[in-house]
């Protein structure tokens, strides 16, 4: 059995002109947004053993941030480069590198290539917000075998519906 968690990186800013997309920085909003929905994955997944995130300074300081937050140490933090605005197959071809001995992966990258691998497995959903996460388990042991086949879809969660409850509003 596999775990997937596939996490969108936070809120970016646009405040530097001068840098290259792939250096731009999260926002406040989004490291705020980021800590919260690692706090939430501690709570509901666990620490996981291995958190892959794409180079692309967003991704990387997502990871790091939800890293804190659930104790996985940041150092341990696997970046590709290949995951910068990657599509399902440049996905599914860096996940199928993770060690077969890893159960449980986080995956730290972008839209649309993110929206895109949900739906590749099974699930409808037009985008995968900012700083949210969506969770499928796999019956398979080895990475390189995951599919639409063996995936089952464990749910969906918006950084926006963490802040909700912390405001007081108990919606789901």
């Amino acid at each position: 059995m596999k775990k997937l968690i596939v996490m969108r990186h936070g809120k970016s800013s646009w405040d530097y002109a001068h840098l290259d997309d792939h250096d731009r920085p999260l926002n406040e909003r989004g490291k705020k947004n980021t800590a919260k929905m690692g706090v939430y994955l501690l709570q509901k997944t666990g620490k996981p053993e291995l958190i892959l995130s794409s180079s692309a300074e967003r991704a990387y300081a997502t990871a790091v941030i939800a890293a804190e937050n659930m104790g996985y140490p940041k150092e341990q933090i696997v970046t590709d480069k290949e995951l910068y605005l990657a599509w399902v197959e440049e996905i599914l071809q860096c996940l199928s590198k993770v060690p077969n001995t890893v159960s449980y992966c986080l995956i730290v990258g972008h839209n649309p290539g993110l929206t895109l691998l949900i739906n590749h497995f099974g699930v409808a959903l037009d985008n995968l917000p900012t700083a949210s996460t969506a969770c499928f388990e796999f019956d398979t042991q080895e990475w390189k075998d995951i599919s639409p086949a063996n995936a089952r879809f464990q749910w969906l969660k918006q950084a926006k519906e963490i802040e909700m409850r912390d405001s007081g509003d108990t919606r789901e």
